[in-house]
């Protein structure tokens, strides 16, 4: 038998020259094994080859958006960030929001108004309002929460004088303007709100992002939002230059440094942050396991800064949660940075949907935090109801969708609709192709391409 396999696989000389008394079954073994060696090896190399294939691709795809968004609008000095156009910084800014950075960008909106409730001023008018309770179950906030985000991503993800984008802005505005005209929502208390909007982003994505903002793109972050300031009523008089910036970076400089300033002075400890804390935290820890909630609760409060925990009277997390956070945020970058393709547009993270139904009006929400507000029926639920089965909890949260008019408290729900008519048709008037810093048309860089 061993001849036979001396005859099978002729390179195995090694074996003629082992003593004769070898027992033939381990002979057998030896010589049976080589071929699955062989195998694996072949597998080994392929891939190996394969692994470094991707992670090259990766290394020369992963910049490439960014480098073509540079060249597609060519800002390439200081000088140049005057001429950006509303249109220009809306592209710049939906870009970076769907694909190069959804989850710190929709992460940091939600901390942004998280942070603003340390106001005092704040938190009280908003604590003031009933909407921040949890004996029902943490239904009004989460509608509330829904609600917000919804005029929220309308107002930025819909274009600049569209119909979505506008009426958002519209409603909003006439949410707003009964407190404002009692004064019960200030200036100061605006300016910082919008600033947070801004501003986190940018804080947020050089924290836990995979890469830094470039100049152009916080030109263009400030340029966006500075223009929504203007339509959502924000007065700029408390910056020190007051209406004559350079640009979208001289905007953001010196609203950076009013807002810290703002922040020092008045972010205190009061009852109604903490309240506001409390409910916004039994929220984001709605779907956690109760037994792991202390965990997520102290993971949490990380992305909380110093003096926002004591604002809101939330302790302070033991360092241990603090090392692991910071392994963690340094191995998801990494990731992202080293072994991760570029999000290509079909795969964009979209927040809200494009069209609305177009025989009610109504749109719907891609998902949802807590409660399904404004949600489509699951096959399950629609099989229910083409069943004739009552759908008990579940018909509450409007499954039928959301008019922007109805959005808010809902003593407010379809009250305004002429005010906000009115206001769309001002808002609506404004030109997109606008440079808000030199006050003239110039043609817009952007284009319907998509990278």
């Amino acid at each position: 038998m061993i001849k036979e396999w001396k005859v099978r696989y002729p390179p195995l000389d090694f074996y003629r020259h082992r003593p004769s008394t070898a027992h033939p079954t381990l002979l057998y073994n030896y010589t049976s094994a080589i071929p699955i060696i062989g195998i694996m090896a072949t597998w080994t190399i392929g891939a190996a080859t394969a692994a470094a294939t991707y992670i090259f691709l990766c290394a020369i795809l992963r910049d490439r958006q960014r480098l073509v968004m540079e060249r597609r609008f060519k800002f390439r000095d200081r000088a140049s960030f005057a001429t950006m156009t509303v249109q220009d910084a809306y592209t710049i800014q939906t870009w970076l929001a769907e694909q190069e950075f959804p989850q710190v960008f929709s992460a940091a909106i939600f901390f942004a108004l998280f942070k603003s409730y340390g106001i005092p001023s704040i938190s009280r008018l908003l604590v003031s309002t009933g909407q921040f309770v949890d004996d029902d179950g943490l239904k009004t906030t989460s509608k509330r929460a829904a609600d917000t985000s919804v005029l929220l991503c309308n107002m930025v993800i819909g274009r600049p004088s569209s119909t979505r984008a506008t009426e958002a802005v519209a409603r909003t505005n006439y949410l707003h303007s009964a407190y404002r005209r009692s004064g019960r929502i200030s200036d100061d208390d605006m300016l910082y709100t919008l600033s947070l909007f801004v501003l986190e982003g940018i804080r947020w994505t050089e924290r836990y992002g995979w890469r830094h903002l470039t100049d152009m793109e916080r030109c263009a972050l400030a340029t966006f939002w500075k223009t929504l300031g203007e339509d959502l009523g924000v007065s700029y008089h408390q910056l020190p230059s007051d209406g004559s910036w350079a640009d979208g970076l001289a905007w953001l400089e010196e609203l950076d440094d009013w807002s810290r300033r703002y922040e020092a002075e008045n972010m205190l400890p009061s009852d109604d942050n903490a309240t506001l804390a409390s409910a916004t935290m039994d929220m984001l820890l709605y779907k956690l396991p109760h037994a792991i909630k202390p965990l997520g609760f102290n993971f949490a409060s990380i992305l909380l800064d110093s003096r926002l925990r004591e604002a809101m009277k939330i302790p302070h997390p033991p360092a241990h949660y603090q090392t692991i956070f910071n392994y963690i945020v340094t191995l998801r970058k990494f990731i992202l940075r080293h072994l991760c393709l570029p999000r290509p547009h079909f795969l964009r993270h979209k927040r809200i949907y494009d069209a609305s139904d177009p025989v009610t009006g109504r749109s719907h929400v891609p998902r949802s935090r807590v409660h399904p507000w404004y949600a489509k029926l699951s096959i399950k639920d629609r099989l229910k109801a083409w069943l004739g089965m009552d759908l008990g909890e579940r018909a509450e949260f409007m499954p039928q969708g959301y008019l922007v008019s109805e959005l808010g408290p809902t003593r407010q729900r379809g009250k305004g609709t002429s005010e906000m008519k009115q206001m769309m048709e001002s808002l609506q008037l404004k030109d997109p192709r606008q440079c808000p810093f030199i006050g003239t048309d110039v043609t817009s860089k952007a284009s319907t391409q998509h990278i």
